[in-house]
């Protein structure tokens, strides 16, 4: 296995013409939208600026709570981790789901207020190679306090998607022969209940730990 080859990633996002103003509307929207809408909303929301500053992984949760105010709701779709599903069909079904039980014990479809509607999006990820080659695990664990996060996000996220869930970090040092402890370790994240910088701090706590040079000292990003 040769050097890891760091890339990075930016979205080009649209507008799809639809948006919702009530809980029945997002659900029939659910039920309809391009499979882009869902990815957008439910995975490559974590790659938003703002978005590290809510506690919920997804636009659902968030709009729900925010907008809607129907706190139940949110955090049940703030539970539906799309990495546990292996097509979008599957992922748009559990939704669907969540919504349509939580319609069912409800009197009236919650509305949201003028201004707080929920614009639907697709988007296109766009990845390029940084140059950037780590040629071992410490080479790479020292560049991670500098590293984008949206770097992160393509390694780990977005390979889930390609790799049929598996992360480039973690394959990258088992062909490097690491510690199986270290690999497991990363494997075990549970990254889409992390919003990107907290993501970055639990690789720099677990490389401290298992790097094979005690001089190397990894610091957290200020």
């Amino acid at each position: 296995m040769g050097s890891f080859a760091l890339f990075d990633c930016n979205l080009a996002r649209y507008a799809v013409g639809r948006s919702c103003s009530s809980l029945r509307e997002l659900l029939d929207a659910l039920r309809t939208a391009p499979d882009m809408v869902l990815e957008h909303h439910m995975m490559r929301c974590a790659l938003d600026d703002p978005f590290e500053l809510y506690e919920f992984p997804n636009d659902l949760a968030r709009w729900c709570w925010d907008a809607l105010g129907d706190r139940v709701l949110a955090e049940q779709l703030g539970l539906v981790d799309p990495y546990q599903h292996e097509t979008l069909s599957s992922l748009r079904s559990a939704l669907v789901n969540v919504i349509e039980e939580r319609l069912w014990g409800l009197d009236r479809s919650p509305l949201c207020r003028p201004g707080l509607e929920l614009h639907l999006l697709g988007s296109r990820l766009i990845a390029y190679d940084t140059g950037d080659r780590f040629p071992t695990m410490t080479a790479f664990a020292e560049a991670l306090p500098r590293m984008s996060l949206r770097s992160l996000y393509y390694h780990f996220h977005e390979a889930r998607r390609r790799r049929q869930g598996q992360d480039d970090v973690s394959d990258w040092l088992h062909g490097l022969g690491a510690d199986p402890g270290l690999i497991a370790r990363v494997r075990s994240i549970d990254f889409y209940f992390l919003n990107l910088q907290q993501l970055r701090v639990q690789f720099i706590d677990i490389f401290r730990t298992h790097l094979p040079e005690p001089h190397v000292v990894l610091k957290e990003p200020a």
